[in-house]
């Protein structure tokens, strides 16, 4: 009946149409109309069109000889050799996006190309209140914007990624490394910054990051764990990042891994967090006599065969294989990723969270989930910032193909189909 159909918004096909075009030119480069069918899946109308508006907005434009290659005509319908179709690439210089990390302390930026190229970081202290970690970000884009030679006006969009849990409007709820409560953080950036802004956990922004950039570029299903002075985690289902009712889905961190055990930032006891954090590891060695600044502290020490430390992040791993365990058995996914600082020690953890995963009663019958370390390192989140700011300028990464299908598409292309009736304009 017709009054049971579903009601498309065009708005949101419009949205999702130009992510992949967007994504499909930043994963492989330079690429003509006929390509871009083919990569997308897209009909040749909507490719033309979405082109079009691309271009207008500047953030497409065509490549120079050079850097479309030397490739040969194609042969047209009727054999005969066509017209060179033309080539289309990212205008990596119509501007910044700018991610950012705020932790406690210390602020770490990212400034790169629309299409999520690096050009600048930058990483500095900060105050522990909103105030002085908003300051502490203003100084730091300027001074990247200076040893770009750029000006403010280059910046097109902001991401900040924040340990804690963070509503949909981007109002810190309650970051408990950070002692903030209910701060309207995103409301507060808009009002200093005329273009867009997005503020999010800083765990999901690193899976975004990983998802477009990273150890996930083509995996459709995974669990990220990232490790600073807190343990976030996110998950990543069937292509897209699983928000929650409320945008706080994914706090691995605050899962109870011992009852009554050692005591949390959050004011519980036994969270994961409470001993897998960076302050965590270098408590229980402080308790044990060793002293490590931080996991990278720790992995050298590890590195040297030290067997408290060995010992210490091996209790660590499978606490976190224990929480894991569970995750894997109710989502299924393709993969775990450690990232994040939690990166420097990721080597010591992972066999026991391997012999955690191999235990479940459903692990015979499922495919294995693999482990597997980022490696954006320590920019992870501020990159995560930059899939946020490219998501809201111009390209939802949630839409996005995997380079796999894509390059596997090109490739047909490549290999015969006909680029003349481009209209690219």
């Amino acid at each position: 009946m017709a009054g049971n159909r579903t009601k498309v918004n065009p708005a949101l096909v419009r949205r999702w149409n130009t992510a992949r075009m967007f994504h499909a030119l930043r994963e492989v480069g330079v690429a003509s109309h006929g390509e871009l069918v083919a990569m997308t899946g897209l009909d040749p109308a909507t490719v033309t069109a979405v082109l079009h508006q691309l271009r207008a907005d500047g953030w497409v434009r065509v490549a120079d000889r050079d850097e479309a290659g030397a490739r040969p005509p194609q042969p047209g319908a009727a054999g005969r050799t066509g017209r060179p179709p033309v080539r289309l690439t990212l205008d990596e210089g119509a501007g910044l996006l700018v991610g950012a990390r705020l932790e406690p302390g210390t602020v770490r930026l990212v400034a790169t190309t629309i299409g999520g190229r690096p050009r600048a970081a930058w990483q500095g202290p900060a105050g522990a209140d909103p105030d002085g970690a908003l300051s502490a970000l203003e100084d730091g884009v300027d001074a990247l914007l200076s040893d770009l030679g750029a000006a403010r006006s280059a910046v097109r969009a902001l991401g900040v990624g924040v340990p804690g849990l963070v509503a949909r409007d981007g109002r810190v709820v309650f970051g408990p490394n950070l002692g903030w409560r209910d701060v309207p953080l995103r409301t507060r950036l808009a009002a200093t910054w005329s273009v867009p802004v997005v503020v999010d956990n800083d765990t999901k922004a690193a899976a975004l990051a990983e998802r477009l950039f990273g150890a996930a570029r083509e995996v459709r299903d995974f669990v990220l764990v990232a490790g600073h002075s807190g343990i976030g985690g996110a998950v990543h289902l069937d292509g897209r990042l699983v928000r929650g009712a409320g945008g706080f889905a994914g706090e691995l961190g605050h899962v109870t891994v011992e009852e009554g055990g050692r005591l949390c930032g959050c004011g519980d006891r036994g969270c994961l967090e409470a001993y897998l954090s960076e302050r965590a590891i270098e408590a229980q060695l402080r308790e044990r006599g060793v002293a490590v600044p931080g996991y990278e502290g720790a992995a050298a020490l590890a590195a040297a065969g030290e067997a408290t430390v060995l010992a210490v992040l091996d209790g660590a791993g499978a606490r976190l294989g224990r929480a894991l365990a569970d995750v894997v058995d109710l989502l299924d996914p393709e993969c775990i990723v450690l990232a994040g600082s939690l990166a420097h020690v990721a080597p010591y953890l992972t066999p026991a969270v391997e012999r955690a995963l191999a235990a479940p009663k459903l692990a015979r019958y499922r495919g294995p989930c693999r482990v597997v370390v980022s490696p954006l390192g320590p920019d992870a989140v501020p990159m995560g910032g930059v899939a946020l700011a490219m998501d809201v300028l111009v390209a939802a990464p949630d839409a996005w193909t995997p380079p796999a299908a894509v390059l596997a598409g090109a490739a047909g292309v490549l290999a015969g189909a006909d680029d003349a009736t481009d209209a690219t304009g």
